[in-house]
């Protein structure tokens, strides 16, 4: 449920809005769906806040925080390469060569998959992120 004030998710019971601190037993006062924030402007009139403000924030930092997750991995990607690299060439040329190759495909195997997945992740993120803000262009293009 959420306060009809102040927008914020409020508990089951609670007389009270813990965050603008409104009545919740009267008439009207809870809500079962999303807030309509409502504030006073300069001119004392009652206008609407953004209802896809904290979305589109909390969208934005999941997705900063998958894509240091992804740089993280790239990271040691690129450590364990350089560490093959670096020793490669004191490996003989030939199966023992070839043995060596792989057992470095092996270990980047887990987080290229990972990186894959990270990938994956954002690019869905970032549609629902657009999304969002289409919406938000939208809704406030209809209150002009």
């Amino acid at each position: 449920m959420f306060c009809s004030v102040c927008g914020q998710s409020v508990k089951d019971g609670a007389r009270f809005c813990e965050h603008c601190g409104a009545p919740l037993q009267e008439p009207g006062a809870i809500t079962p769906y999303g807030s309509s924030k409502v504030s006073f402007g300069r001119s004392g009139l009652r206008k609407q806040a953004d209802p896809y403000k904290d979305q589109i924030s909390q969208l934005k930092l999941q997705i900063r925080q998958l894509k240091l997750d992804l740089k993280q991995i790239n990271t040691g990607m690129s450590k364990t390469r350089a560490q093959y690299n670096q020793t490669a060439a004191f490996v003989p040329h030939g199966l023992l060569r070839r043995g060596y190759k792989i057992t470095e495909d092996m270990r980047l195997m887990g987080p290229q998959q990972q990186k894959q997945r990270l990938q994956q992740e954002i690019m869905a993120l970032e549609q629902q992120l657009l999304g969002l803000q289409q919406a938000q262009m939208q809704w406030k293009n209809e209150r002009d």
